[in-house]
């Protein structure tokens, strides 16, 4: 299978794995025979999910998304490609990181809140309980109407999203 799909890449905070189980059931709701991981979802899947508890690894934990077998089945001949009806899998690749990681933040990394560019222009950011995470989408967001969906499903969850979708 050729390698296909728009990562989209975030470092995120603790909120993860709540922002992921409300993310779950926002795709329970758009796909009313949603598969995750593989597998047709239950009703209290998103209840029921939580990050690997385990050690930090160097392989990604990863979830997968879609509308049903045939997307499944779509999805190992095609990838991450959309379907007739422009809609396709999708997927999210996350690693959790405890270690201290320290970030100067500049103008370009604020440009979606310019309110708080002067307030933080020229400081650190530490983390020491991260995820890393990449939302992989059939399409660019940026040009892709059901990619932007997602994404702004995703988006929403951390209530950073742009309300449409």
């Amino acid at each position: 299978m050729q390698l296909t799909g728009h990562s989209t890449d975030f470092v995120v905070g603790t909120g993860f794995a709540d922002a992921v189980r409300a993310f779950l059931a926002a795709q329970t709701a758009r796909w009313s025979g949603l598969y995750f991981c593989g597998e047709p979802a239950t009703a209290d899947c998103a209840d029921l999910w939580q990050p690997d508890a385990h050690a930090e690894s160097e392989h990604p934990d990863i979830l997968t998304f879609s509308s049903g077998a045939a997307m499944e089945e779509f999805w190992e001949e095609h990838g991450y490609a959309p379907n007739r009806e422009g809609e396709g899998p999708f997927s999210l690749f996350y690693l959790h990181r405890r270690s201290l990681v320290r970030a100067r933040l500049d103008d370009e990394l604020l440009t979606d809140h310019p309110d708080l560019t002067a307030a933080v222009r020229g400081t650190t950011l530490l983390l020491s309980d991260f995820h890393l995470v990449s939302l992989v989408t059939p399409g660019d967001p940026e040009t892709d109407p059901f990619s932007a969906s997602v994404l702004n499903d995703f988006l929403r969850c951390f209530a950073l999203g742009t309300g449409s979708s």
